[in-house]
């Protein structure tokens, strides 16, 4: 896959998961109708869900880094 194909396809898995982070921060805010265990639930995906974007970011930053390298003159 290409860079800028892989890039894409990073940002959009960014995106989804802040969608899904923001998702999962709205069910613990109904928390009356949630059971201890479903709370508990709640914040390991969020812990796992955050921490799989924060691999995404890096992996944009790297994609970016590596675009960038690539439009620079030999010389550089």
């Amino acid at each position: 896959m290409d860079n800028l194909k892989e890039l894409s396809s990073v940002r959009q898995g960014i995106i989804r998961k802040e969608a899904e982070i923001e998702s999962i921060y709205d069910r613990l805010e109904a928390t009356e109708t949630l059971t201890t265990d479903d709370v508990h639930r709640a914040k390991t995906k969020l812990r796992h869900e955050k921490d799989r974007l924060v691999e995404l970011k890096c992996k944009a930053a790297e994609l970016e880094i590596e675009l960038i390298r690539k439009g620079l003159p030999k010389n550089v």
